[in-house]
């Protein structure tokens, strides 16, 4: 063999889709539904309406409509109320009906008599969100051309020669795998280099080994033939033939 030298209920439901199509108000809480509105004698009623409904909402200061959800309130007589409209996505608010017609937006009015009645008109179709964009396709694999080479010298040890691979052309930054396949002798076998060997930024990267001239703890002389490939985490690969003579001074 050789050594190497270095290295988650309806109702429920219904709310959350209101709560979709409106905005958050920022009040701590949302005006009761029309069922439960409180009224008492002398009162005046505000009635507020959206058309088309599904365009946009309306919400009052002092909160207390905020249609569609809650449309019908009671009031003191000559309370000064201001009414704001708020269009959902596609649409336009183009005015008011009722008491507040011909007016901008906002518009203020003053609760007086028995029934009070308010219109918000928008114009325009509902526009859904865009749907997410899809992922990006993953960036295709780096095209690299890897090469192999080999230096054979005469070793340090008094029978052995020294091989010195150079890589070229590998993915960077990457774990070289070097397998080697002995051709002459036969019986030499075949073994992997255990240590990592990584190429550099640039896909570059070197090792050096040195071969004993002694298999099976058998002396040897004459010829060496070893197939060598190299292959890299990304599955690039190169190979290339030692040619050599035991035994090497």
């Amino acid at each position: 063999m050789m050594f190497k030298r270095t290295r988650w209920p309806l109702l429920v439901l219904a709310v959350a889709a209101v709560a979709v199509l409106l905005p958050a108000s920022g009040n701590s809480r949302v005006p009761e539904d029309d069922g439960s509105t409180y009224s008492w004698t002398g009162a005046a009623t505000l009635t507020v309406d959206v058309k088309p409904w599904g365009g946009g909402y309306v919400r009052s200061d002092p909160y207390l409509i905020d249609c569609p959800l809650a449309c019908v309130r009671s009031f003191d007589q000559n309370r000064e109320v201001k009414l704001t409209a708020y269009v959902t996505p596609g649409h336009t608010f183009s005015g008011w009906e009722g008491a507040c017609a011909g007016q901008g937006n906002p518009c203020t009015l003053k609760v007086t008599g028995a029934l009070v009645d308010v219109t918000a008109v928008f114009t325009g179709q509902f526009v859904p969100p865009a749907p997410p964009a899809p992922p990006a396709p993953p960036a295709p694999p780096a095209e690299v051309s890897p090469a192999l080479s080999v230096d054979v010298q005469d070793g340090e040890c008094p029978v052995c020669f020294t091989m010195g691979f150079t890589g070229t052309g590998y993915h960077a930054n990457s774990a070289i795998d070097l397998t080697f396949t002995y051709v002459t002798p036969a019986s030499g076998g075949s073994g992997t280099d255990d240590d990592a060997v990584t190429s550099d930024s640039a896909g570059g990267w070197s090792a050096g080994y040195h071969e004993t001239c002694e298999f099976d703890d058998v002396a040897y002389s004459g010829p060496i033939v070893i197939d060598v490939t190299a292959t890299d985490a990304q599955g690039a690969s190169a190979s290339t033939q030692v040619n050599g003579t035991c035994p090497a001074t």
